[in-house]
C-alpha cells in the first residue's frame, strides 16, 4: 500500500480535514510515511463590475494566498508530526487539483475529509470534492466521516 512512503491530506481547513489529518499522521507513524497537507486555491469567480465593486484579482489572490499559507502553518504545527505543506491554484476543480498533485507528488493514500449530509438536488448537481477525488484519484483515498454522521437514524 504505501510503496512511496506519502500521504497526502487535502485541507479546506475544516474540522473535517483537522480529523484527516490526525489520521495521517497515525498511519505516516505507522508505515514510517511522510504526510503532505494540501490546500487547493479555486479560481475566482468573476463578476461584473456593474453589479459589485471588488477588490483587483491580483490583490485578492495574494490576500487568498497568504491567509492559507498562514493556515497551513497552524495547522501544520496542530500535530506532532513532521508535515510539508503544499498551496496549489486550480486552473479547475480542487477534486482534479488534489488528484493531479496526487499523481505528480507519487502519493501512495489521499486522507480526505468529507462534510454533513447534503440536500439531494445539492448533491446530485454539485456532488462533494470528497466523491470526485474517490472517482479521479491515481492512489487509494481514505474518506473521513463527520463524526456523528454514522449515530444519525
Amino acid at each position: 500500500m504505501i510503496k512511496h512512503g506519502k500521504i497526502l491530506v487535502p485541507t479546506d481547513f475544516s474540522p473535517q480535514s483537522d480529523e484527516a489529518l490526525r489520521r495521517a499522521c497515525v498511519l505516516a507513524k505507522l508505515l514510517d510515511a511522510s504526510v503532505h497537507l494540501l490546500h487547493v486555491i479555486e479560481p475566482p469567480v468573476y463578476i461584473d463590475a456593474d453589479l459589485m465593486l471588488m477588490t483587483p484579482i491580483d490583490a485578492f489572490t495574494e490576500i487568498q494566498h497568504q491567509s492559507a499559507t498562514k493556515q497551513l502553518a497552524k495547522q501544520a504545527k496542530s500535530v506532532d508530526t513532521p508535515i510539508e505543506t503544499h498551496l496549489e491554484d486550480a486552473t479547475s476543480s480542487a477534486a482534479l487539483a488534489i488528484c493531479d498533485f496526487a499523481k505528480t507528488a507519487s502519493a501512495d493514500l489521499i486522507i480526505i475529509g468529507r462534510h454533513g449530509k447534503k440536500g439531494f438536488l445539492e448533491h446530485l448537481v454539485i456532488g462533494s470534492t470528497a466523491e470526485r477525488v474517490v472517482r479521479d484519484a491515481p492512489c487509494s483515498v481514505l474518506v473521513v466521516m463527520p463524526h456523528g454522521i454514522l449515530s444519525e437514524s
